[in-house]
């Protein structure tokens, strides 16, 4: 979400022509922006009478440049200070400095996500000497990158601990947890989450070296993982990112956690209405993999073309996912209804139904349902909005929003109404409901039936 879809009626057309969720960036704007893209969001979905994800990307312990612009040359000398820089006299101030005792001689330190370099030479009365290697116009606010060291940022940060606030009494649907390095940080942020009262799932952003190394322990602490290929193509060497994306993406799926890529995806979009072929094809191989979702950028937020982008993506995925084959996950689930799920799926699947369709209140269902990736569209009848919006994050799902009925024949009738009035069900056809009896009641999933559209 940024500036190029502020107009409302351009967002009603981004969701119109496929975007399923909307990301908020905490690293830029205020609180009363978030907010209002927020709403915006909220009053286009109410609209158009289709559920949107709000996701709340927090700013993490991340390090930026002031909001003074700088022109840096090659061969140039700079300093780096905390707080406000002065760009005539070639210094640069940043938001944070404990980095600074931790560098050695020659070290790397990339700004712009990598599209500047300095090297630094040494400390000079507390501020850090750099030599520009790779110079060009340094914006305001833009990213400090120190490849390999330490930031000794606390997670959450003292930022995020606001934003988290502004989160909490707005409403989002999802977390994404930025530079997240160790299942320290994800439990450190849950719990200050808790202690807010915050109860909403984090995706843990895998974006530098040290969520790499620790990778599998990340991924069970969270809820889900994106795959930010900016960063993380700034920390790493580039030629391991597509190794890198798919470890992380057969990490996640192997745990039935929410999986995302992000970043570039349709970059050239920005200022042309098509992409590249290179683009197509990143696209389309990261839809073959299943992930859950995929993730529009400074396309969607800055770009010419958002809508066109958002239909261009949507139209890649269509094409790779007619072609994909039954790949079922066998995911080992600690919830006891994952047993139940799995067996429906199957049922489904063997009695040729056209959907897979479950009663949700907390939402845990449609999330076991979906992670094995059954080739078989999930429909999920949610009683409370907060579960109508986060569901569509997850893969091949189709939220419904119902109002609470206690007698399932009632229940069934209605959705099956309105599944017909979709087309994605005709008379004559096979559904599987899988649900907690009594409907609504304190039991969890605990109940199959197979169900013939009258």
């Amino acid at each position: 979400m940024g500036p190029a879809l502020e107009e409302p009626a351009r967002l009603r057309a981004a969701l119109q022509a496929g975007a399923d969720a909307v990301r908020i960036n905490f690293s830029h704007g205020d609180s009363q922006q978030h907010v209002r893209y927020l709403n915006l969001v909220r009053e286009a979905s109410r609209r158009l009478g289709r559920p949107c994800a709000v996701l709340a990307d927090l700013m993490g312990p991340k390090i930026r440049v002031d909001r003074k612009t700088y022109t840096i040359r090659a061969g140039a000398m700079v300093l780096l200070v905390k707080g406000a820089g002065n760009p005539e006299r070639g210094v640069i101030g940043i938001t944070h400095t404990g980095w600074f005792s931790k560098a050695k001689s020659g070290q790397r330190i990339l700004l712009d996500d990598g599209k500047l370099e300095l090297k630094f030479q040494g400390l000079v009365r507390g501020q850090v000497k750099a030599k520009v290697i790779r110079g060009g116009i340094l914006k305001p606010g833009k990213s400090l990158n120190i490849p390999g060291v330490e930031l000794g940022l606390p997670v959450p940060t003292s930022k995020d601990r606001e934003d988290l606030k502004v989160i909490h009494q707005a409403g989002f649907d999802w977390i994404a947890a930025s530079f997240i390095s160790s299942a320290a940080d994800v439990k450190k942020l849950r719990a200050y989450c808790e202690r807010l009262g915050v109860h909403v799932p984090i995706i843990s952003k895998i974006e530098n070296a040290a969520a790499v190394e620790h990778l599998r322990e990340i991924v069970a602490a969270s809820d889900g993982v994106m795959v930010a290929r900016g960063d993380l193509g700034v920390e790493m060497e580039l030629e391991r990112i597509p190794t890198l994306q798919r470890n992380v993406i057969h990490l996640a799926r192997e745990l039935g956690k929410v999986t995302l890529v992000a970043t570039q995806m349709l970059e050239t979009m920005m200022e042309n209405p098509f992409p590249t072929r290179a683009e197509v094809t990143d696209v389309s191989t990261a839809s073959l993999s299943r992930v859950d979702s995929l993730m529009l950028s400074g396309e969607t937020a800055a770009g010419k073309y958002p809508v066109e982008t958002v239909a261009m993506m949507d139209r890649i995925i269509r094409a790779a996912e007619r072609n994909l084959e039954e790949d079922i996950v066998s995911v080992v689930h600690d919830e006891s209804i994952a047993m139940t799920c799995e067996a429906g799926l199957y049922l489904s699947l063997t009695a040729g139904a056209k959907a897979l369709i479950t009663i949700s209140t907390h939402g845990s269902t449609p999330r076991i349902l979906s992670s094995y990736r059954g080739n078989i569209p999930i429909v999920v009848a949610c009683t409370r909005p907060a579960i109508y919006h986060r569901a569509t994050l997850y893969y091949s799902v189709y939220p419904l929003l119902i109002e609470p009925v206690r007698e399932p024949e009632t229940v069934f009738r209605k959705i099956e109404n309105e599944l017909k009035s979709r087309k994605m069900v005709l008379k004559g056809d096979v559904v599987v409901f899988v649900f907690g009896f009594p409907i609504h009641g304190k039991n969890r999933t605990n109940t199959i039936r197979r169900w013939e559209v009258s």
